[in-house]
């Protein structure tokens, strides 16, 4: 009965506080995470994550960007590769040194400084992707902006991992064999994983009666999301690979693909969210350890974020129209952010007043984020004229 009750309050919740909330225009990722703080242990205490929410949140994220991965379709990333890698590098590489200035000036040493811009330099995909399908951009704008803030997240778990060996173990593979530990697993799931869904395919019944080929899909995910563990890089890599590879090949089968989308938003995503929210701490806003750093920490990284995501717009010839909305869009922080810090304070690397500092930036950014996000977005993106839709009418 206890687990039945969970299971109610979680889903009830992803339900109703989002439509309660959508009179304040928040959008839905905000709406639930707010419900995570609100019934979790910081708020009212209905609910107290374990290792049940835990690992279903951990299913949750993986699916999440496995979702990310279906909706960027790897033959659109291959036509605009150049583009995407420009804007990756840029809205990297300010925010990191940036942090790094950040910690410097904090008084931190090298590698807590160097993690603090690690921090600085992700953006969120959970935040990203449901807002993109909320605000109904352009798949082509999409697939551009979520595989190149896939790449920063990318960069940043590498460089986490790497800068973790040097002080503790996080996998079984030790520093100078991970460059080639990776290379072989970027191989495998690029040339070996496609051939192997093939195969699962094709030797299930033509008529799938029992959702035998979702199976086969979620074997594949599965697989791909060990061995990226096994080589020290987070589950949700694997996962965004899994769906980038899959993309096309699961663009032909429509009802599979809405069946994924439906179980992953419908139970899993908001799990996720959900959990992330019961683990946030909502006191560290009314007491963080140093309110002067909390504030350097946030200002400097909404301008870095924003500027450079600007800017990596116009270099990688984002529509001019949305290039500040693309730039804020990559304000918002919150996993990636919030399991490197935390991974930083487990190992003492970071302090519990800077692991504060770091809560409030992320619970500031996923407030306000959204708001500037959809007032540029919703202005900036332009309606296809009716000449574009007779167009497109013809061709299809």
């Amino acid at each position: 009965m206890e687990y039945f009750l969970l299971f109610l309050i979680w889903i009830a919740a992803a339900f109703f506080f989002p439509r309660m909330l959508r009179t304040f225009h928040i959008p839905w990722v905000t709406a639930v995470i707010f419900a995570g703080i609100i019934l979790g242990p910081y708020g009212l205490e209905w609910v107290n994550p374990g290792e049940v929410t835990d690992f279903l949140a951990t299913l949750g994220l993986v699916f999440l960007m496995f979702t990310a991965g279906l909706d960027t379709k790897l033959s659109v990333l291959k036509k605009t590769g150049k583009n995407v890698i420009y804007f990756a590098m840029i809205n990297f590489g300010i925010p990191f040194a940036t942090g790094c200035f950040v910690g410097i000036f904090a008084g931190l040493n090298v590698l807590a400084s160097l993690i603090l811009g690690v921090c600085f330099s992700s953006s969120s995909v959970a935040m990203i992707v449901p807002m993109l399908k909320e605000l109904k951009v352009k798949s082509r704008t999409k697939s551009k902006l979520t595989s190149a803030i896939f790449l920063e997240d990318v960069f940043s778990l590498i460089l986490l991992a790497v800068l973790l060996k040097a002080v503790a173990p996080v996998s079984r593979v030790s520093l100078e064999f991970f460059p080639g530990a990776l290379l072989v697993f970027l191989i495998v799931v690029f040339y070996i994983i496609p051939k192997l869904q093939q195969w699962l395919f094709s030797w299930g019944p033509k008529k799938d009666l029992f959702a035998g080929q979702m199976r086969a899909v979620f074997i594949t995910l599965s697989l791909v999301a060990i061995m990226a563990e096994f080589i020290g890089v987070h589950a949700m890599v694997g996962g965004f690979l899994a769906g980038l590879i899959l993309s096309d090949m699961l663009g032909k089968r429509r009802k599979l693909e809405e069946n994924i989308f439906a179980f992953s938003y419908g139970f899993l995503i908001p799990i996720f969210l959900l959990n992330l929210g019961m683990t946030t701490n909502i006191t560290a806003l009314f007491a963080p350890g140093d309110a002067l750093l909390t504030l350097v920490i946030v200002i400097s990284l909404i301008i870095s974020k924003s500027v450079s995501g600007f800017l990596g717009a116009r270099v990688a010839k984002f529509p001019s129209k949305i290039r500040l909305g693309i730039g804020f869009m990559t304000v918002p922080q919150m996993s990636t952010t919030l399991a490197t810090a935390s991974i930083a304070a487990t190992y003492g690397i970071f302090s519990e007043g800077l692991l504060a500092s770091l809560v409030v930036m992320s619970l500031v950014t996923i407030v306000f984020g959204p708001f500037l996000i959809k007032l540029t977005l919703q202005r900036g993106e332009p309606k296809p004229s009716r000449f574009e839709k007779m167009w497109r009418g013809t061709k299809s």
